[in-house]
């Protein structure tokens, strides 16, 4: 069988020639260009990529028992460590819960050397800044390279590969504040990546039975416009302050990641960035207050944790966190009023780490998480004192703060 000829030049000419040759014409006499539909298509470009599924629980640093001899969370694949902030007077320095610089953590808290501890027990340590408290850092620090030196300065003093920016109340209001965070992120990302590293970045935010709201997602826009890589969005499943309609705390929590996950879903599209195999489930997190909540009549039983975990293994979510390790034990005589929340138990009946080990099943812990070095002396020249073995008090004129999701 043999090709057909070409048609002779007086033949007819075929539709596609008369088509562009009108295309052309209309080109010239309109001063139009006319591009084909299919140039035009949007396509997804790749925006996240499924990462390690891990457990991690937060550890209030300024809530802290200093004599504990190790940081607690047994079970957990990590520990988040909470919160860092901005200095006393809005200063542009990093400090924990606007209490303790870096350098007074380390000689009241002894927490250089328990981060190391705990590294060397196989748990990852990772770093949370914001909280519902205290000043977020990008609220203070006037331009992006201040931002960039203070997040640094955490980030080189315990040499973190994986940050939380926990946005609440004014911080998550602020846009400029938001515009900032997403440059300074994106830039400290960058930077990892030039040296052969990676800098994974959460972001926690307040959800409710509705999901995000407008403030949150827009925060998760400007970090990925900005080119952020974000390594997954966490929900709050706490607080409500609303009527349950008779579901459970953990029937809430469920209710509230449905409406993240169909969020996050529209989002992603509507930038055109491609979600990983598993959709927003395999980007999203959950971290449930255990046990007493802030509002009375909200109670985070075992029993809600058991199914909160459940649905987290079924739907494949990549974290579940909790607040918090300092709370993961019954209350003493000295709490006489269990419907209000402490900040060391729960305010319900436990085991010592129960709630942990009911939410970390099912999570195993990728070495790329767990890849972190002991801490080092800060690049701004704080050096990390020996600990003596007596912790000293906070300083006298900043009292530390009560528990802080």
């Amino acid at each position: 069988m043999t090709a057909p000829s070409a048609s002779p030049s007086g033949g007819h000419p075929s539709v596609w020639r008369v088509l562009v040759g009108l295309l052309v014409a209309l080109t010239v006499a309109t001063g139009i260009i006319v591009v084909p539909w299919f140039l035009l298509r949007d396509e997804a470009t790749p925006g996240a990529t499924a990462g390690p599924r891990w457990f991690g629980g937060y550890y209030d640093v300024t809530a802290a028992h200093p004599a504990e001899a190790a940081l607690p969370g047994a079970g957990s694949d990590a520990v988040v460590l909470a919160f860092v902030t901005a200095g006393p007077g809005g200063a542009c320095s990093p400090t924990w819960g606007g209490v303790y610089s870096l350098t007074e953590a380390s000689r009241a808290l002894d927490l250089d050397r328990r981060i190391t501890q705990k590294r060397a027990a196989g748990t990852a340590v990772t770093v949370s800044f914001g909280g519902a408290r205290g000043t977020e850092l990008a609220s203070v620090c006037g331009s992006v390279g201040d931002l960039i030196g203070a997040y640094a300065r955490v980030l080189e003093r315990y040499t973190i590969t994986t940050v939380d920016l926990d946005l609440e109340n004014a911080a998550l209001g602020d846009v400029v504040a938001g515009d900032r965070r997403a440059a300074a992120i994106a830039s400290l990302q960058g930077r990892a990546r030039a040296k052969g590293s990676d800098l994974s970045v959460w972001l926690t935010l307040p959800s409710d039975q509705d999901g995000l709201g407008t403030d949150g997602l827009r925060a998760i826009r400007q970090l990925l416009q900005a080119g952020v890589r974000l390594s997954g969005i966490n929900a709050m499943t706490m607080d409500y302050g609303a009527p349950l309609a008779d579901r459970s705390m953990a029937g809430a929590a469920i209710t509230a990641l449905t409406a993240v996950h169909d969020q996050l879903g529209r989002l992603y599209d509507d930038l055109h960035l491609a979600l990983p195999a598993g959709g927003a489930w395999a980007i999203m997190g959950a971290t449930p207050m255990i046990g007493q909540n802030d509002v009375h009549d909200e109670v985070f039983a075992l029993d809600d944790a058991a199914t909160l975990n459940a649905f987290a293994q079924k739907q494949r979510l990549a974290r579940v966190s909790m607040w918090s390790l300092n709370r993961d034990r019954s209350c003493g005589t000295d709490q006489p009023d269990a419907r209000t929340a402490s900040d060391s138990c729960s305010g319900v009946a436990q085991s010592e780490a129960a709630f942990a080990a009911v939410l970390g099943r099912g999570f195993a812990v990728a070495p790329t998480l767990t890849a972190n070095p002991a801490p080092t002396a800060s690049t701004a020249g704080e050096a990390a004192a020996p600990f003596t073995g007596s912790p000293a008090p906070p300083p006298a004129s900043t009292p530390a703060p009560t528990r802080d999701p």
